[in-house]
């Protein structure tokens, strides 16, 4: 491992790398034992995706649903 520090940029988009990759695993997981149907997945992800269509658009919000509508459609493949 380097000593040189991890930018602020590069830490944030780790994080959200390493949150989707358990989101997806977790989301699999369940479908696959049948905990959750396409249907709830769906669900699950139109939800969120209102949630940010709310209010005032803007570049943070715009990417959370971009990033949403990626992991939906991971998950239906």
């Amino acid at each position: 491992m380097s000593d040189d520090p991890i930018s602020p940029d590069s830490e944030r988009a780790g994080m959200l790398a390493a949150l989707h990759a358990v989101l997806v695993g977790t989301l699999s997981t369940l479908k696959r034992k049948g905990v959750l149907t396409d249907e709830d997945v769906d669900n699950l992800f139109e939800a969120g995706i209102a949630t940010f269509e709310r209010g005032e658009q803007d570049p943070t919000k715009e990417a959370a649903r971009l990033t949403l509508e990626i992991l939906a459609r991971s998950l239906r493949g």
